[in-house]
């Protein structure tokens, strides 16, 4: 495997191109985009709007020039609490007309853009907030499955390389593989100049396009959760024929068993009484589960550990398997 080669993701000419999403958030007109990347516009301007209002006031000008600044100051002053109430909130789209199984078409949806890929992601558009939401995950991976420098490492279900961004400069290589072109072609761009990782876009549930016995670690988080258990055991299935003799594995979902798991499962299972439920909506796991999943592919050392609200499993391919 070329360390320094990147593939980077294409769709097929002939390939059936992603759904546009119809419901995402407001704020979608170039003026709106403009806006979001320069958020400290409106606050200026409501402190503008202020200043000719007191201006106004103070030197007594006319009648109209007071009401002219006092009404601009309360439409600046409503579309800046209005604009960051909406850049807040997310409000995915429901994506009803997909079945949950047809992965790659529900999460290019949800990734039609780099700006929608990285909340998708981790929940927030903002660069800085994205690697922020990184420092768990590579914590629980360097302490629970040793990451060393000569490393060659594989995370399935990669999305824009929030994790290996951060993971690359630990190991020799870092390959990332998923469904979704529109992810991976944000984790292109995310991991321009670094130079020791790939991308390869799966083209369909499993790791067959990758070599058997060619990494040292193969790990997935916060994905499973977006996967029937059919094709969580999949990748399962497939984690220990492409790991070699003595590799890692590292894999987690939202514990059912935790509280927060607890609470999200009951809610969403109140909410969706009446109503279909999106595609993508996270499903969590137990410990049981996970672990059997890696015992019957045929792991050993097989451990679960509770960090809530996650349950994690790491596990060893056998040295003679």
């Amino acid at each position: 495997m070329a360390g320094s080669t990147r593939v980077l993701p294409q769709l097929k000419p002939d390939a059936k191109q992603p759904r546009t999403v119809q419901a995402m958030p407001r704020f979608r007109s170039p003026a709106a985009e403009f806006v979001r990347r320069h958020r400290w516009l409106l606050p200026i301007l409501t402190v503008s709007c202020a200043a000719a209002f007191v201006v106004a006031a103070v030197q007594a000008a006319t009648l109209v020039w007071i009401l002219g600044t006092a009404g601009a100051l309360v439409a600046a002053s409503y579309l800046s609490g209005y604009a960051a109430r909406a850049f807040k909130r997310i409000a995915y789209p429901s994506l009803l007309n997909l079945p949950r199984r047809r992965y790659a078409e529900v999460w290019d949806s949800l990734a039609a853009s780099p700006l929608l890929a990285r909340r998708a992601a981790c929940g927030h558009d903002d660069e800085s907030a994205l690697r922020h939401s990184a420092e768990v995950p590579i914590k629980n991976l360097v302490e629970l499955v040793e990451v060393r420098p000569q490393d060659d490492i594989l995370e399935f279900g990669c999305g824009v390389a929030r994790i290996g961004r951060e993971l690359a400069p630990r190991c020799r290589t870092w390959t990332g593989a998923d469904l979704s072109a529109n992810m991976l072609a944000t984790a292109a761009e995310r991991l321009r100049g670094v130079n020791n990782v790939r991308l390869v876009k799966l083209s369909g549930v499993g790791l067959d396009q990758l070599e058997s016995n060619s990494f040292d670690i193969v790990y997935s988080t916060n994905m499973l959760a977006h996967l029937d258990e059919r094709d969580r055991w999949n990748y399962v299935k497939d984690a220990i024929r492409v790991l070699r003799p003595g590799g890692r594995l590292y894999i987690d979902n939202v514990d059912l068993e935790s509280d927060e798991g607890w609470e999200a499962f009951s809610r969403d299972a109140e909410s969706s009484q009446e109503s279909e439920r999106p595609p993508y909506i996270p499903t969590p796991s137990t410990a049981a589960e996970l672990t059997t999943y890696a015992l019957r592919a045929g792991f050993a050392e097989v451990r679960s550990h509770k960090r809530s609200p996650l349950v994690i499993v790491t596990a060893i391919k056998p040295a003679l398997r």
